[in-house]
């Protein structure tokens, strides 16, 4: 909590944070990721202005209506997959071309009009997103220099991980072939 104590307006996100994880239980989610403001807050960086919303993301084939409804005493932005979506994203990272897989994640951009899946990818990969050629998002034509990468796992710490192994694991299309005769193209989790 220490860094809690100087900034009494995280302390409703904080709380709310915990009520949401509990409340999502009941959708059975693989895994429950915080980034965006507050997880580069909590790691240490305190950006150029303290977090203002919690920024989330879901990982569950039932979707959470009723907790995206609740009002939790603060702003919340929770993005849910399914899990093949997820694991989609991860096989492309894996398998596809940069070239390709790239497009698929940029492509969704325009589509959904926010750069989540791109996050999510950033997340997947690590720090090193940049040497897949994830390039940074603009903002109004700026370049936004945040590192998306930075997510605290709050639920689902294990599947989250093989998830990630999986993704940062490169065998190229050429590979595809071989792994699908093989057995090892599915993602297990």
């Amino acid at each position: 909590m220490g860094m809690l104590e100087n900034n009494h307006h995280l302390v409703p996100m904080m709380s709310a944070l915990e009520r949401i994880t509990v409340d999502l239980r009941d959708c059975h989610p693989k895994a429950l990721l915080l980034f965006g403001s507050l997880a580069r807050y909590l790691a240490g960086d305190p950006g150029d202005h303290l977090p203002n919303d919690l920024d989330l993301l879901v990982i569950t084939n039932n979707t959470p209506f009723m907790v995206m409804k609740k009002d939790y005493g603060c702003t919340v932005e929770l993005h849910s997959f399914k899990v093949e979506r997820i694991v989609g994203i991860a096989r492309s990272l894996r398998y596809d071309s940069r070239p390709a897989a790239l497009s698929k994640l940029y492509g969704r951009v325009l589509a959904r009009e926010h750069a989540i899946d791109i996050i999510a990818a950033a997340m997947m990969l690590g720090p090193g997103y940049g040497e897949f050629g994830i390039e940074q998002i603009e903002i109004n034509g700026i370049v936004d220099t945040r590192d998306y990468s930075i997510h605290q796992v709050l639920t689902g710490d294990r599947w989250w991980g093989h998830l990630c192994d999986y993704a940062k694991e490169r065998r190229g299309p050429f590979m595809r072939f071989t792994d699908k005769m093989v057995h090892n193209y599915d993602f297990e989790g």
